[in-house]
């Protein structure tokens, strides 16, 4: 007996497509859904990310949008951090605190969106750091994807789902083999969707343990950029870093090494006696036309693409809120009338 399952197979196994794949196999009834991915968990770029949920403008994308995705991911998050689940899915709430030796004019870019920003006194800020004059602080939280991946790939697989480990090389014989298909392969779109305006930014970090880091710290830069970051997490504290807008070498710099553990050090005496796990580089999917979400019906006369990729290094903050308009755009593409019951 043909299955009368509309067959759904999501290309690319990082925090954006786990989180596509979870929500249409839980939301939407009568689906089954593959994930197909020539590698996964632990070796993907989201695994070295310290998954600090942080919205900032990302390229071209609309702003609107940025905030809405944002939203449900930060709503998403703040559940999961109350539940009993938070440990195993790696996700925790911590402060936030923005630093800096000079006046801040105005609330710095990479802050615009947050919630509950604070204004720090002259004093605040001094007890974070003798050297600070001003900051922002606020609540946020952090999706640490070396364990959140493991453990929706585990929900999905329970609530029915399924993962082949393949290499994809061409979106139209997908389209002839499901009734739908999902596009999450960050860079890897450059060739398999034919996309030229992806661009990688490179980020290079150390994951550091033995030390008691509870929140995290960044020092701006000119009042804006930041140049030193520090993000607690459950096992391990990561120490960045850099954002190399076009540099495309996965190699560990040196010198680079040597500025973020000095500067680290200096804004976190603490960290003087942690003990360095490993060093991580990783390539940010970035995209100059800004976040590609869109419907594509130009693979196949009936089957649809759905596009989901570019995020840059924002794909923890908005992987959630991405993942439920795929979610919306897939109920239009397979004609599903049914009434929908969100999970966690």
């Amino acid at each position: 007996m043909l299955s009368t399952k509309h067959q759904i197979v999501v290309v690319g196994a990082g925090i954006s497509g786990m989180s596509c794949a979870y929500r249409l196999q839980t939301e939407l009834p009568n689906v089954q859904v593959t994930v197909m991915s020539d590698d996964f968990t632990p070796n993907l770029t989201s695994d070295g990310s310290g998954g600090l949920w942080e919205p900032y403008a990302a390229f071209g994308t609309d702003p609107d949008k940025i905030k809405i995705w944002s939203d449900i991911t930060y709503d998403y998050l703040e559940k999961l951090a109350l539940s009993s689940d938070s440990l195993k899915a790696g996700v925790s709430c911590v402060g936030a605190h923005y630093l800096s030796k000079d006046p801040l004019l105005e609330i710095p870019c990479i802050m615009r969106h947050t919630k509950h920003v604070r204004r720090m006194t002259k004093e605040q800020a001094r007890r974070m750091h003798p050297a600070a004059i001003d900051g922002y602080s606020y609540s946020t939280f952090t999706c640490e994807p070396k364990i959140y991946l493991p453990w929706i790939t585990e929900k999905l697989k329970k609530a029915g789902g399924s993962v082949v480990k393949r290499r994809v090389r061409e979106l139209t014989k997908l389209c002839e083999e499901f009734d739908l298909v999902v596009n999450c392969t960050g860079l890897g779109a450059e060739e398999l969707a034919g996309d030229a305006s992806l661009v990688p930014v490179r980020g290079q970090v150390i994951k550091v343990k033995g030390v008691n880091v509870v929140s995290y710290k960044s020092w701006l830069l000119n009042g804006d950029s930041f140049w030193v970051y520090i993000i607690p997490g459950i096992n391990t504290t990561t120490l960045g870093g850099t954002y190399e807008y076009g540099v495309g070498d996965s190699k560990v710099d040196e010198g680079e090494r040597k500025r973020i553990m000095d500067m680290c050090c200096w804004l976190e005496p603490a960290l003087k006696n942690c003990t360095v796990e490993k060093d991580w580089v990783g390539l940010r999917p970035a995209r100059k036309s800004g976040i590609r979400l869109e419907g594509d019906s130009t693979y196949h006369s009936t089957v649809e693409v759905i596009h989901n990729y570019g995020h840059g290094g924002i794909g923890v903050t908005l992987h959630w809120g991405c993942a439920a308009e795929v979610v919306t755009k897939a109920i239009k593409s397979l004609h599903i009338t049914y009434n929908l019951t969100s999970k966690l």
